[in-house]
């Protein structure tokens, strides 16, 4: 059997199908906005953290390299001091040796230093020239003395006999000689002749005085005694 629904139906009106689905639309638009701005947050405080670890890691490293500069001028500073103690050290010990080395030169010349030649010099002055007696010439020093003084020109026939020595002494690289002469042109030679040797240098005035020796005729032999120092320009 058929049965035929004869009671009036609502019409549905065209808005409301269309309402939920609105909703449905809006809803999933907000929830899809609020999932990103969380995604956007969550960025936002990763770029953060991972700035400020950054930033702390900076510090760190900044402040491990302030430490190791301190540590390394602190370092070198205690290298300095040893090095300097090392300097100081090593330069007094040189300075020990170089005095020893001058110590040791100076006896060395002291023994090489010998009076021979110089006394050589000496007897040649006072040796006559027919015997081989002679002086040895600084030609340099003897122009200046002549041209200073003509009178220091030597006289090649001057006879030694009228003159002698009685002592000769060294000191500090001089010679103290003291003798006698017949008279002062005979001293006056034999200064002559020193100021003109290559062996000596500066000379001093000679002091002297005359005296006269009673001999046993009663007769008196008047002569000079004298004294000069003179300096010895090399000794070998």
């Amino acid at each position: 059997m058929i049965r035929i629904n004869l009671a009036p139906t609502k019409r549905k009106r065209p808005g409301a199908a269309a309402a939920p689905a609105a909703r449905a639309t809006t809803t999933a638009v907000a929830t899809k906005g609020g999932s990103g701005g969380l995604a956007l947050l969550l960025m936002v405080i990763g770029w953060a953290a991972l700035g400020g670890a950054g930033w702390y890691l900076l510090t760190i490293e900044d402040e491990a390299a302030l430490a190791v500069r301190g540590q390394a001028a602190a370092v070198g500073k205690e290298v300095n001091e040893i090095k300097g103690a090392i300097d100081e050290a090593g330069l007094k010990q040189r300075e020990e040796d170089v005095k020893r080395q001058e110590i040791a030169i100076t006896k060395l010349k002291a023994k090489q230093r010998t009076p021979v030649f110089v006394m050589y010099e000496l007897a040649s002055m006072l040796t006559d020239a027919q015997r081989g007696g002679s002086v040895t010439i600084d030609e340099e020093k003897y122009k200046k003395n002549k041209a200073d003084d003509p009178q220091s020109e030597i006289n090649p026939s001057w006879d030694p006999a009228g003159l002698w020595l009685t002592s000769v002494e060294e000191t500090g690289g001089k010679l103290t000689i003291e003798g006698a002469a017949r008279d002062a042109a005979d001293l006056s030679e034999f200064t002559r002749r020193l100021r003109a040797s290559v062996w000596f240098g500066e000379i001093t005035h000679p002091d002297y005085e005359r005296v006269t020796q009673t001999r046993d005729d009663d007769e008196g032999a008047r002569h000079l005694t004298w004294k000069l120092d003179v300096e010895v320009k090399r000794w070998n």
